[in-house]
């Protein structure tokens, strides 16, 4: 009689066993997906940085157009002043008319220059805005690394407990047959 319930008890708990060892399977497959999750979101993140890239490549290359656009200007400038000059004794009433359209092309110029400086500054602050989101993110992720890391070596000392008790009986159940 007491070795029947002395193996019921021990079937039971073997049972019980069974069952902890289980939920912690299911537990280790819930961090495996939230690693997976990570993983994702990793990606997704490099996507971003990607499309941020191309972003940053096309607006070096209007900044270049505008250069280049800059440049022509300021020749054609120069080819005006000169042939202003030429012809100033010539033609002294185009003169005047002359001179108001270099004033209004030099304020076009400065309005130009004033543009590309505020987008020259505007580039800069969304450089310094990603790299401080990128160094939060990649922070953020370290530290649930991290976190994930601490949690599946907890749950695997665990796993070896729970099979060095699972050896411990059963080496007794094969003992206590014998």
């Amino acid at each position: 009689m007491k070795d029947e319930e002395s193996g019921q008890e021990k079937f039971y708990f073997v049972v019980k066993l069974v069952s902890d060892l289980r939920e912690m399977q299911n537990q280790l497959r819930d961090l495996e997906k939230t690693k997976v999750e990570y993983e994702i979101e990793m990606s997704q993140r490099i996507q971003i940085e990607e499309e941020f890239h191309k972003v940053r490549t096309s607006l070096e290359q209007q900044l270049a157009e505008r250069g280049a656009e800059l440049d022509r200007m300021t020749k054609e400038f120069r080819d005006e002043v000169e042939e202003r000059h030429r012809l100033e004794e010539e033609f002294h009433k185009v003169r005047t008319s002359l001179e108001q359209q270099l004033a209004e092309r030099g304020a076009e110029l400065d309005r130009m220059t004033k543009e590309l400086r505020d987008e020259v500054e505007e580039r800069h602050r969304l450089e310094e805005e990603f790299h401080k989101i990128r160094t939060s993110l990649e922070e953020q992720l370290a530290g649930r690394g991290a976190e994930i890391e601490r949690i599946r070596a907890e749950h695997q000392g665990k796993l070896q407990e729970w099979r060095g008790i699972i050896d411990n009986l059963s080496f007794r159940l094969q003992n206590s047959k014998i």
